[in-house]
């Protein structure tokens, strides 16, 4: 049988988001009150932590599958996965295992968890954190991760932004589960690929690869439009010198890949959120000490006038 999603659970009345909000709320206290006395009953016992957790996660699955109410799934079964994850995260915590071990292990908890749930809101949460946390798992885990590898995952990011483009959900069918989830996707993806790329130090090939990235989704843009060779030219140009002035910092760079992408396919919520990491990135790297501020002030003021041209550039093919 095909796999959907149980969208409809209220017998054709949806919850408000604030009603959503507050049912929430409601099943988080619950989930207090009676995970005190559990948490007396675990304590010292990482093993019976770990067996309760395991069995709070189970539990709130099964019950996606089998119940319709969208007020029970809010008030009780997300309240009793959340738990489930504190207290299995608990065990490995206390029994300090490697972090890779410890992210490995969450991750296969929450890929079976996001197979087996029947709930889209919960399934959403559930890519959210495995987007996240996927690439803590490998060995590399620490310091250098962070410093040196976690920028590149923000630009695989944006790569696999790119490809929910290029296959888009217009080209399935509306119950398909892939096309459903493009948008959860999308929003999964501008929600991490910026906290990892600020975690991450400055390196000239991380700007490269991304100005390269977007110079060629520029070109593919360019390409479909309708014009003479000579504006096609120009335009060429316009863009790449303009994807060489992002170069000023990778942070930069990646906005502005991140702000191509996202005006693509109108995601509003992309194009504010790399709005302002724009801004950030351009705002502290001019206050950057390390560099003369007279080289600063040029190399913006050079980056401004080609982003200046490109912009007018576009407004006139509009025409």
């Amino acid at each position: 049988m095909e796999f959907t999603d149980k969208y409809d659970l209220t017998g054709g009345t949806k919850l408000t988001w604030p009603l959503k909000l507050l049912f929430y709320i409601g099943g988080q206290i619950t989930m207090l009150m009676v995970g005190a006395p559990l948490a007396l009953i675990v304590d010292g016992s990482a093993g019976a932590a770990l067996v309760l957790g395991l069995c709070l996660i189970i539990g709130s699955i099964i019950m996606t599958r089998i119940v319709d109410n969208e007020k029970l799934i809010l008030s009780v079964a997300l309240p009793l996965f959340f738990s489930g994850e504190v207290l299995s995260s608990y065990m490995l915590i206390n029994h300090e295992m490697p972090e890779s071990a410890f992210c490995f292990f969450e991750i296969c908890v929450l890929i079976v968890s996001w197979i087996f749930c029947r709930n889209h809101f919960l399934r959403q949460i559930i890519l959210l954190s495995i987007v996240s946390v996927f690439p803590l798992m490998f060995d590399f885990i620490g310091y250098s991760f962070l410093k040196n590898f976690s920028f590149y995952y923000s630009i695989l990011l944006m790569v696999i932004y790119g490809l929910t483009i290029w296959f888009d959900a217009d080209k399935f069918k509306k119950e398909n589960l892939y096309a459903q989830y493009i948008p959860t996707l999308r929003f999964c993806i501008v929600v991490v690929a910026i906290p990892y790329a600020l975690l991450g130090i400055d390196n000239v090939a991380q700007s490269i690869i991304c100005a390269l990235l977007s110079f060629a989704v520029a070109l593919f843009i360019l390409s479909k439009q309708e014009i003479g060779s000579t504006k096609k030219a120009l335009g060429t140009a316009l863009v790449l010198l303009g994807c060489a002035a992002s170069c000023v910092t990778p942070n930069v760079s990646l906005a502005v890949l991140g702000l191509i992408l996202t005006y693509m396919v109108l995601d509003k919520f992309g194009v504010v959120a790399f709005g302002l990491f724009l801004i950030y990135s351009i705002g502290k790297f001019y206050y950057d000490m390390e560099i003369l501020l007279s080289h600063k002030s040029y190399l913006l003021m050079g980056s401004g006038i080609i982003f200046l041209l490109l912009f007018f550039f576009i407004n006139r093919l509009k025409k």
